[in-house]
């Protein structure tokens, strides 16, 4: 670790800090450059290497632990590390409750939509069933009509054979009887 400025705060340079966040320090400037962007101003010497001190390991921990968030890019990390840093309150188009609340409504929508496709798709297939029922039903009374009409035939067809039948067994001579 570097050397204090004084005897109450640690100042750390990049490998140091990179160290303690377990990240590369190619990794630990492009932060800082990106959190540089939003306003956050971390020490540097003449030579512009960065010095980073507790508050600003505080701050990039925060930084990381929002970027690993979902939906939070490092822009927005960003933003609200130092709207966090700066104790600024974060607009709602920044905070990741209104991107859940826009996510909850656009999925809202959507079943919205499916649900009235649903409904149309339930009504066609109702309608459907109907002309389905009303032509088994008709079909059925026209089978029942036939068979009717089939058994009423065979009771007339055993009549006449039965009529034939009693005329053949009886005798020549009790025709005249």
């Amino acid at each position: 670790m570097s050397q204090n400025t004084d005897s109450k705060t640690a100042v750390y340079n990049t490998s140091d800090v990179a160290l303690l966040l377990n990240i590369q320090q190619s990794t630990l400037r492009k932060y800082a450059l990106i959190i540089e962007e939003q306003g956050h101003e971390f020490l540097k010497n003449k030579n512009g290497y960065r010095a980073f001190f507790d508050s600003d390991i505080i701050f990039l921990r925060k930084f990381i632990e929002l970027k690993n968030e979902a939906d939070m890019s490092l822009t927005d990390a960003a933003k609200s590390v130092v709207a966090w840093f700066d104790n600024v309150d974060v607009t709602t188009d920044d905070t990741e409750e209104q991107r859940y609340v826009l996510r909850y409504n656009d999925l809202v929508n959507e079943f919205k939509e499916f649900k009235e496709q649903q409904n149309l798709y339930n009504e066609k297939l109702l309608e459907e069933l109907q002309k389905q029922q009303a032509y088994i039903d008709k079909k059925m009374g026209q089978r029942d009509e036939m068979l009717m009409q089939a058994l009423s035939n065979i009771n007339d067809s055993k009549k006449q054979i039965a009529a034939a039948q009693e005329k053949e067994n009886k005798k020549w001579w009790m025709f005249w009887k």
